[in-house]
């Protein structure tokens, strides 16, 4: 009786409705299964970290230049405008994926990891699509925020699985967006930071631990350099820091014209105009100028893009954008002069070392460096080079009294700097002949001019800046001559600089006594 209910036809037909329900569900609860990975785009790739049931995908995009079906859209260093430095140091990574032997043979090896860092909107995203479209390697997009996860240990098994899927096909190389959001410095705390640090660590390892991993490039990207942890800056893990900087003159000009090519714009446009009036904007703001004139043009119902819809357009971006960007002509005048007394002093004194470039366009003061500050890597410094360091940071402030009379907010951060080395010397150094300060850790007295060594410090500060006055006062000339220069191409090279101080029959190193 039993048997010939079960085999009854409803029976049979709700007892496989019910198997299939089941099914069905099992399937769609498991994000590992062939369910999830169907719903993969084309040209992405999702890696399933090990953990418990309820953890999802985080996807990495892999983009392939190969791929007629890759949904991101090919860029090319000759889509790239305005970087030129930065495209120089990218090249040699592409000349080594395409030729290593050239490299290998005379025992070089491929950078571990490049840091893009700068403004947001200068282009260092872009540079990476631009590194993907040259190279012939696969290359892994991924940013860093999908890392980041409450539960203890889920970041770190999503970078042990990220780098196994890379190093299954290298060479290659992977891009981390956004660094700082994983790559922040260590913290002593075991409670709230816990989950960061170990992301961190296995970072750390899967870079430049025991084993590594060979073949695998990693370029990472940021805007807040000063954040990361300095065990991930160190050489073999980031062997090369890339700054990508706001474009001058020159810079604008080719992006303006990039961006302007590939649409229909009147000849009478005069684009070096135009990137004498944005001076401090972003490659990104720049394109946006171009964007916006397009628009005008077509609500204007006009065929090209006009000189007055490329005005307007400019108006409309700077009127949203603030002041301290933008600078007037006797702003640049100001800082030209202000920069020009730092390049000058650099390269008349003796033992400073005169930076690669100067510009009165960026003063960002990277990895909490003054741009002025010394770049030599010698553990052992004189007084005597020191005091030339003194010198140089407090240049600017110098050349603006000696051509204004007045001095300005230009020189706070070289003040800064100024003051905290005059303050090591004195307190750190015994340099002015208080030992009894030497050595000590107590920073209570740090910034009171009242307190123990502080007379020393401002006597320090004001010997620096009557000396710097002095130097400048002998060569007004070249002072004036760089100033104009800076004004006008707003970015000077080394080399530059140096043939204007000759030029102008300087470049006869001071010394300076002790």
């Amino acid at each position: 009786m039993r048997l010939s209910i079960l085999m009854r036809p409803e029976v049979i037909a709700f007892s496989i409705l019910i198997i299939g329900t089941a099914i069905v569900t099992l399937r769609m609860t498991r994000p590992e299964g062939r369910f999830a990975r169907r719903k993969e785009g084309r040209g992405g790739r999702a890696v399933a970290a090990a953990g418990g049931g309820g953890e999802t995908a985080f996807k990495v995009e892999q983009v392939n230049r190969s791929d007629p079906k890759s949904r991101m859209e090919s860029v090319t260093f000759a889509d790239v405008a305005g970087l030129e430095e930065a495209i120089s140091e990218l090249r040699e990574v592409v000349d080594y994926l395409r030729d290593p032997h050239r490299f290998e043979r005379l025992g070089a090896h491929m950078p571990k990891g490049v840091l893009l860092y700068g403004m947001p909107g200068c282009g260092k995203t872009l540079l990476a699509r631009a590194l993907a479209g040259e190279t012939g390697v696969p290359f892994y997009f991924v940013s860093a925020t999908s890392f980041v996860e409450k539960f203890v240990g889920l970041g770190a098994s999503r970078v042990r699985q990220l780098f196994e899927a890379a190093k299954s096909s290298a060479p290659c190389i992977i891009f981390i967006d956004e660094l700082d959001a994983i790559g922040r410095h260590r913290s002593a705390d075991t409670t709230g930071e816990r989950e960061f640090d170990h992301t961190l660590n296995q970072l750390l390892v899967e870079l430049d631990g025991f084993g590594g991993s060979p073949g695998v490039m990693i370029i990472g990207a940021t805007n807040r350099p000063e954040l990361i942890d300095s065990a991930l800056l160190r050489p073999g893990r980031f062997d090369r820091r890339i700054q990508v900087d706001r474009p001058d003159r020159g810079g604008r000009e080719k992006i303006l014209r990039l961006h302007a090519d590939t649409r229909p714009v009147s000849r009478r446009i005069d684009w070096g105009e135009v990137a004498a009036h944005t001076a401090g904007l972003t490659a990104a703001e720049l394109a946006n100028i171009v964007n916006e004139a397009c628009l005008l043009a077509a609500r204007r119902h006009r065929d090209r893009v006009a000189p007055e819809d490329v005005d307007e357009a400019v108006s409309r971006v700077l009127a949203g954008t603030r002041s301290a960007r933008l600078m007037s002509d006797d702003e640049k005048e100001l800082v030209g002069v202000h920069e020009a007394g730092h390049a000058l002093l650099s390269v008349l004194l003796r033992g400073v070392q005169p930076p690669s470039r100067v510009s009165i366009v960026n003063r960002g003061a990277a990895f909490g460096r003054s741009p002025w500050s010394t770049t030599d890597d010698r553990e052992v410094l004189t007084k005597r080079e020191l005091m030339a360091q003194l010198i140089v940071l407090m240049g600017g402030r110098a050349a603006e009294m000696q051509v204004f009379g007045q001095p300005s907010t230009r020189a706070e951060d070289d003040l800064e700097h100024a003051a905290d080395l005059a303050r090591r010397m004195v307190e750190r150094l015994a340099m002015t002949g208080r030992f009894e300060l030497a050595g000590r850790k107590d920073e209570g007295t740090r910034g009171n001019d009242d307190g123990e060594g502080g007379k020393e410090v401002r006597e320090l500060l004001e010997k620096a800046e009557q000396a710097a006055r002095t130097i400048l006062g002998d060569n007004s000339g070249d002072l004036r001559t760089i100033a104009e220069a800076l004004v006008l191409k707003e970015t000077l090279t080394a080399a530059e600089l140096q043939d204007i101080v000759r030029g102008g029959g300087g470049g006869g190193a001071f010394e300076l006594s002790s």
